[in-house]
């Protein structure tokens, strides 16, 4: 009879999250994450499979989390272009100062060569693609509050440029005015 786990599963995943961003996947060893966790390696295995396996639960919930936020936002009353704002607002702390030097785990994945890993590049871009739907989603109902020729599908789809590459020059240690600044001209977009 199998003993019952004396960890608690999300509380490993997340500790494995911080180790995660820190080091990169491709860096990152099961010892630092059963080291930091203290969990031994054996119930790691037990628990979430090989290092690839942790590492794509870790993303995947990491992914959930910043969708699940992302509809909450996109999906508030009032005019798209606020819900908008206040959804790459939120970026703000990510993408500048300490915090944000960290970078996106996301991001992170897809330039360490973690995408030659197929079920990693699946779960980075359902990510990026469910992102720009919820974008699209929401200008495409407002569709009526923005000037004539307006296109929500490339809007959306600049809007996720410029996130992707916010978050990817996070690591340079920008300044949260600066990051600001690039939000307010990307709203000139939804005039």
């Amino acid at each position: 009879m199998a003993r019952p786990r004396s960890f608690d599963p999300d509380d490993v995943l997340e500790v494995a999250r911080e180790v995660f961003l820190r080091k990169g996947y491709q860096a990152a060893s099961l010892d630092e994450i059963t080291a930091a966790s203290g969990i031994a390696k054996p119930s790691l295995y037990a628990a979430f499979g090989d290092k690839s396996a942790l590492f794509l639960r870790v993303l995947d919930r990491y992914h959930d989390r910043i969708l699940g936020w992302a509809e909450r936002v996109l999906a508030q009353p009032g005019p798209a272009r606020d819900a908008i704002r206040q959804w790459l607002t939120g970026f703000v702390p990510y993408c500048s100062g300490a915090k944000g030097s960290r970078g996106c785990l996301s991001i992170n994945s897809a330039t360490d060569g973690s995408l030659d890993q197929a079920e990693i590049r699946k779960s980075i871009e359902r990510y990026n693609r469910r992102l720009e739907q919820l974008l699209r989603a929401r200008l495409h109902a407002d569709r009526t509050q923005f000037r004539k020729g307006f296109d929500p599908d490339l809007t959306a789809h600049t809007i996720m440029v410029v996130h992707t590459g916010l978050m990817t020059l996070a690591h340079q240690g920008s300044d949260a005015k600066q990051v600001q600044a690039v939000i307010d001209q990307v709203m000139t977009l939804l005039a």
